[in-house]
């Protein structure tokens, strides 16, 4: 039976479920929406600005580049060598060499530069030089492009043009040289394909759909100078009307700025950020699709929108089981309302299971009631052993208190809260708000993301952000940015560098009055000027004794218009001092190179397969270079040394292979057989396998240095023969006078052989006869160094088979014997060891005849090899002539009659050798402090012009010596009795007032005498004339300056 009531109440039930149902579905309907729309706004904003901070970026590197490209242009303009070959090329356009040298210079330059090709050419396009890729025929650009570089007298970069081949180039074109009224242009080709393409379009992200563009307005045209990512339009080609406005590179051409979201050429929504790239009129976009962009916030609602359902799924089964069990009645709709309740069950179990993220239930005490299985993988155990857990079962005590504080404050107020926590190293954002039952809260829940990687980013974007203002403080000039009303908005810290202002206490302020303390600013303001050009502006200015240069770079704002500034304050006083000090040593290595007397030249070295070096080949001479060589430069230039002269030793080879390739440098003398003169050589490496050559012709010096030498050596010998000759007549003089005036035969002997040791030159001398009782020859005295050798002494008359001695030669054969080496010498082998001991390294024997018999043998041992020559075997002769004779006069009368005569034909002979040698012999007598002159040879005329009579006159050397040199030789000639021997060079005038002779004269004192000397002169006037002129030839190789050098 039908009960109206319990319809009612049914009825009433069904009202209070359904408002229950429906105000639980506005709420999560609306908390899903908000936080759809919360993730979307913030996906949007970092997307925003990482296409800001690329676009700035981008724009930067272009500028970089762009700047990068004129700077070097200017530099390689600005190199001193290549303005002077510029300079001659430019006043003689037609000169091949010039032309050949400097196109091998832009090959090498283009070698290690990123430019297709190079030129110089006339300002009406008439082409000098151009390397290997240039095209023919300036195009039309070009033309136009030399036409404002030499309007503007700057360098100049073109911009995007297609070739005669099609592909797209840009070329930067400058004034190089200017002579006889001729200009010349450099115009260097850029391939943007090469370097400039690849910069624009690298992406610093991984991307699926992101892309910068380069476009530039052409009429109503918007066309793209880069090509595009999605089109297969080559650059230049791809273009679009300007009344396209919906496009990004449209709205940047026509002006606008920033971020926005838009539909590309492809009909694609996307974010794109919009700019100009200064001084050039390129639109730079960089876009993202919005799809991409939206891709991770699709995820994310499709979980809301399924966390969403599920829980209308279960709030409806909820209201429709309690409505079935009020309705007991309808046991069947009950029975449907379990089943779609444990169908919810299911759903939700199945969402919690499978959920992305977080998802959590816990009651009023702050347990778990229900939590997602990927709890599991955060928490690392399972699922059963967390539920009804605590939170400081489950996280750490910190974060745990942190939780349950948060929870209890939900459930007590009842609003949502987002909190941010950090667990197990990952970040993690939690929503969370209170379920309430019956008008209060009764259950908590809510959901967690991990926002590691999003945290990741922004802390990237963070990082970079004080990167770059780290980089704006750190920055040595004053940069600015200024306002629309030229006032200071931002500083660096280099500002309180240069004024006595730190960058706070500059904000808000006029530029003007910072930098000249002005309440206007001035006339020739860089700022005013920018902002009526809107384009760079600068000046030089002088503040505080020292030289700035300001730069002023104007920013457009939305519409074109002036907006502010950037203000940067350089202090280029070292700048300025350098280009002086550039300028002074251009100036001075110009006319060093032009007039310069020393000869130059580069070289590359060349190397065989072991890598030694076998070749070089010449890169560059001088002018001096021709002349000091004979060889002109038109035929070394890229030619090899070996080829143009194969004669070329293989020394200069390896020496300048040397200094290539370890950067060593050398300085040498050397002669060239190839160009028969000698050469005084400084090389160095000025890059590697390469050595450059500074060289002075020094062959007049040189045949000079060797004329001297040779004259040395002949006076030497000269010299050497003349003491030599001056000894043997000594001792043979001495030995005659010892024979007339001793009588004893024993004093003769003793003095016989203190003559030979004090005059002769030898080491020792003895005397001995031969005694037919013993065999042997017995000594009778001696002289000089004897030691012991004479004590033990055997010396047989008749020699043992095998030795033979000279003294037994001598006293057997009555001849004169000589022993050259006695350490080589087999038949000396008895006596070699003590000989040698004793230093006596030759030796001879001189038998003495007394009435036609050997009665003595006189024995001389010298310290020198072959002392005994044929020169002084011919004085043994006479000596043993001489004393023979003496011998037999000393028994009677008749031989000493015979004795003073042989004297007297050997003091006759001397006299006659002395007259004819070229030599002046003298004796002088020390006498009071004073040395006179006592005996002169008859030759003096030969050498002075004055006689015998003349000389031995007093005071005649003292008046004869120059003056220059007379206190030197007198006071130097009072030390002989010290020194016993001395050698003097010194000037004497001649007789017939005509000039000076050089003599060089040698004294020696006279044999057991304190006051007697006997001297020579030496004419050496030639040899000190040769030396004379040699030292003034390199005392001016030395003084010269390098345009005086020979």
């Amino acid at each position: 039976m039908h009960d109206p009531r319990f319809s009612q109440e049914i009825l009433d039930l069904k009202k209070r479920l359904a408002g229950i149902f429906a105000a639980a579905t506005v709420c999560i309907l609306a908390g899903g929406l908000a936080y759809h729309h919360h993730y979307q706004k913030a996906i949007q904003k970092d997307a925003a600005d990482l296409l800001s901070s690329i676009l700035q970026a981008k724009t930067e590197q272009l500028i970089f580049w762009r700047n990068d490209r004129l700077n070097d242009t200017s530099s390689l303009l600005d190199t001193p060598v290549l303005s002077i070959f510029l300079n001659r090329l430019a006043a003689a356009p037609d000169d091949k060499e010039l032309r050949a040298s400097m196109l091998a210079r832009l090959d090498r330059y283009l070698k290690h530069n990123r430019y297709r090709s190079a030129l110089l050419a006339r300002p009406d396009g008439r082409i000098i030089v151009a390397t290997a890729k240039a095209e023919k025929r300036l195009a039309p650009q070009t033309l136009d492009l030399i036409k404002k570089a030499a309007g503007s007298g700057r360098t100049e970069l073109g911009d995007f043009y297609l070739d005669q081949s099609g592909k797209p180039r840009l070329d930067i074109a400058a004034k190089a040289a200017e002579g006889n009224g001729n200009k010349l242009f450099l115009v260097l080709e850029i391939s943007p394909e090469d370097y400039l393409y690849p910069l624009i379009q690298k992406w610093p992200t991984v991307t699926g759909s992101g892309e910068i563009t380069l476009s530039r307005r052409e009429g109503d045209y918007a066309v793209s100078l880069a090509g595009m990512r999605h089109a297969k339009e080559p650059p230049l080609k791809f273009r679009r009307q300007l009344s396209e406005k919906h496009l990004p590179a449209v709205r940047a051409l026509l002006g606008e700025a920033g971020v926005f979201l838009c539909r590309d050429y492809r009909g694609e929504k996307v974010l794109a950020a919009l700019g100009i790239v200064p001084e050039t009129g390129w639109a730079i976009v960089v876009k993202l699709d919005w799809a991409e962009i939206m891709a991770k916030a699709g995820n994310i609602s499709a979980l809301v929108l399924l966390l969403t359902v599920s829980l209308l799924l279960g709030a409806g089964g909820w209201a429709y089981l309690l409505f079935r069990v009020q309705a007991g009645k309808y046991s069947r709709a009950i029975e449907v309302a379990t089943t779609g309740l444990r169908e919810s069950e299911q759903i939700f179990d199945n969402f919690m299971k499978h959920s992305p993220i977080y998802v959590f239930f816990k009651d009023q005490e702050i347990r778990a009631l229900r939590l997602s299985q990927n709890y599991e993988t955060m928490l690392g155990r399972p699922l059963k052993d967390l539920l009804g857990r605590t939170m400081d079962d489950l996280f750490p005590s910190e974060l745990a208190r942190s939780m349950i504080a948060d929870d209890k404050r939900i459930i007590k107020e009842g609003k949502q809260v987002v909190v941010q926590e950090n667990f197990n190293g990952h970040t993690y954002r939690t929503f969370k708000f209170p379920i309430q039952l019956e008008g209060r809260p009764r259950y908590l829940a809510g959901y967690t993301i991990d926002i590691t990687e999003q945290r990741q980013a922004a802390e990237k974007l963070e990082a970079a952000a004080r990167e770059w203002e780290a980089t704006f403080s750190a920055i040595d000039d004053v940069i600015w940015t200024l306002d629309a009303e030229h006032r200071i908005i931002r500083a660096n810290k280099a500002t309180g560098k240069v004024f006595p202002h730190d960058a706070a206490m500059v904000q808000g302020r006029h530029c003007w009055e910072i930098v000249h303390g002005t309440a206007a600013p001035i006339p020739e303001c860089p700022v005013l000027k920018a902002k009526k050009s809107m384009r760079r502006e600068t000046l030089e200015y002088n503040l505080r004794d020292k030289t700035f240069e300001v730069v002023v770079d104007p920013i457009p704002g939305p519409d074109g218009e002036y907006a502010g500034a950037v203000h940067i304050l350089r202090d280029i006083t070292e700048r300025k001092k350098n280009e002086e000090t550039l300028r002074a040593s251009e100036e001075r290595y110009e006319q060093l190179f032009e007039g310069m007397e020393e000869g130059f030249a580069t070289h590359e070295i060349i190397c065989d397969a072991q890598g030694r070096p076998s070749d070089y080949k010449f890169l560059d001479v001088n002018p001096a270079f021709e002349r000091l060589t004979g060889m002109k430069r038109a035929d070394l230039l890229g030619r090899r040394v070996l080829e143009v002269l194969p004669q070329t030793e293989k020394v200069w080879i390896e020496t300048y292979g040397r200094v290539a390739l370890t950067g060593e440098p050398v300085h040498f003398e050397n002669y060239s057989a190839g160009l028969g003169k000698w050469y005084e050589v400084s090389a160095f490496r000025p890059r590697e396998g390469q050595f450059a050559v500074s060289f002075y012709d020094i062959t007049a010096r040189k045949l000079a240095q060797l004329e001297l030498e040779k004259a040395s050596e002949e006076l030497r010998r000269t010299q050497k023969d003349l003491i030599k000759n001056l000894r043997l007549y000594t001792v043979l003089a001495e030995i005659n006078q010892a024979a007339a005036q001793i009588k004893d035969r024993q004093k003769l002997f003793e003095r016989l052989c203190a003559v030979a040791v004090q005059a002769g030159g030898v080491r020792m001398a003895w005397i001995g006869y031969p005694d037919k009782d013993t065999g042997r020859v017995l000594p009778l005295c001696s002289a000089g160094e004897t030691g012991e050798f004479l004590d033990s002494l055997r010396v047989p008359i008749n020699d043992a088979p095998g030795f033979k001695s000279p003294t037994g030669e001598a006293a057997r054969t009555g001849r004169i014997a000589v022993c050259r080496d006695v350490a080589a010498d087999p038949y000396m082998a008895p006596w070699r060891d003590k000989s040698v001991k004793m230093g006596y390294r030759s030796c001879a024997a001189v038998p003495l005849v007394e009435s036609d018999k050997v009665s003595a043998i006189l024995n001389l041992y010298s310290a020198d090899l072959d002392f005994f020559s044929q020169e002084e075997v011919s004085l043994l002769s006479e000596i043993k002539a001489d004393i023979s004779l003496a011998l037999d006069a000393i028994s009677g009368e008749a031989g000493r009659n015979a004795a003073q005569a042989a004297l007297e034909r050997t003091a006759s002979h001397l006299t006659q050798v002395m007259e004819a040698m070229p030599v002046i012999l003298f004796t002088l007598r020390y006498v009071n402090g004073r040395f006179i002159t006592q005996w002169v040879s008859g030759n003096s005329k030969n050498v002075t012009g004055h006689d015998q009579e003349e000389m031995l006159a007093p005071g005649w050397f003292e008046n004869a010596v120059h003056p220059q040199d007379k206190d030197r030789v007198l006071e130097e000639k009072k030390q002989i009795f010290k020194k016993l021997s001395m050698v003097q060079d010194f000037r004497v005038k001649k007789k017939d007032g005509s000039g000076y002779v050089w003599v060089h004269s040698q004294l020696r004192t006279a044999p057991g005498t304190t006051d007697q000397v006997t001297g020579s002169w030496v004419d050496i006037t030639q040899m000190k004339e040769s030396e004379i002129r040699l030292r003034e030839l390199l005392n001016g190789c030395e003084t010269k300056g390098p345009e005086e050098k020979p």
